[in-house]
């Protein structure tokens, strides 16, 4: 009896997670289609910063935007702080520790990708807050203003950012985008590599001696700003509709195992009551054989 007690409490627990998760489920399925209509579409703006990066001629010039920094690489990790995300976040912190080497620097993104990567390296790391709601552009803009700002000023060596990168509702990947150096957004160059100390019969050491156009590189460092920014903002947006969507798969892969849990508890429940019924008619019936002796007695 304690046992089929068990069996009906574990079945009706089950039930009440599978109708949460589907209300769960509902919401994370709305909020996604409000924030995909939501999304500013900003693509206009790529192409007429790209026809700007084009006009653009960085021959002679020499820049930290635009060479090979010696400098440690800068990794940037976007994670959720969301619940029912822990594989989106195990996944893009991983794809990240296999870039990592030591001495380079981490900056996470997100409370809970920030715990994985303590466990993993220690707490060698710079930790944000995770990325908002409704300030997508607000926050890409201050988080621009601070990667390039401390590129340019050579506390940053390559910067490379890692992100859910989002494909369809039901598919998403970690990706990883260099911010920096960004030569290769100026398609107005003929550069190869060691040019500059070529040309100006200088050792590599001696690259960052060069003297450049002030006002071009005011100029290029004003596009890659904008640029930067305008990528950023994408990867937020990306970053947030992979969360829901994987929010909404992970919740739909649980409420089937639930499902499929309750079937063999409704089995074993049935099993349970089957057994207890026969046992009850065996007793009854030898009882009965047992008066209809003493009758005869």
């Amino acid at each position: 009896m304690q046992r089929i007690s068990k069996l009906k409490k574990e079945i009706k627990f089950n039930n009440d997670m599978g109708s949460m998760l589907n209300v769960l489920k509902g919401i994370a399925s709305s909020e996604f289609y409000r924030l995909n209509k939501k999304i500013k579409d900003l693509s206009y703006l790529g192409d007429e910063l790209k026809s700007f990066f084009d006009m653009v001629d960085i021959k002679g010039i020499s820049h930290v935007l635009l060479g090979f920094s010696v400098l440690p690489k800068t990794i940037v990790i976007i994670t959720s702080d969301s619940g029912f995300l822990g594989k989106l976040n195990v996944s893009v912190v991983n794809v990240a520790l296999e870039l990592y080497t030591k001495g380079d620097v981490l900056l996470v993104v997100g409370e809970q990708g920030a715990r994985y990567v303590e466990e993993e390296i220690g707490p060698e790391f710079v930790k944000f807050s995770g990325i908002g709601d409704d300030r997508q552009y607000d926050e890409a803009e201050k988080f621009a203003d601070y990667l390039l700002g401390k590129f340019l000023k050579k506390e940053f060596g390559r910067t490379i950012v890692v992100y859910p990168h989002f494909v369809s509702f039901a598919v998403w990947e970690p990706k990883t985008y260099q911010l920096f150096p960004c030569r290769f957004l100026f398609s107005n160059d003929n550069f190869t590599e060691g040019a500059e100390a070529d040309r100006y019969g200088l050792k590599d050491s001696e690259k960052d001696k060069i003297i450049y156009e002030l006002s071009i590189a005011r100029v290029m460092e004003r596009l890659v700003r904008f640029m930067t920014g305008y990528r950023l903002y994408g990867i937020f947006w990306e970053s947030k509709l992979s969360e829901l969507a994987a929010r909404v798969i992970h919740m739909d892969g649980s409420f089937f195992r639930i499902e499929e849990r309750n079937k063999d508890l409704r089995l074993a429940y049935f099993r349970a009551m089957h057994d207890m019924s026969d046992k009850s008619i065996r007793e009854i019936f030898s009882g009965r054989l047992e008066v209809q002796k003493h009758r005869e007695w």
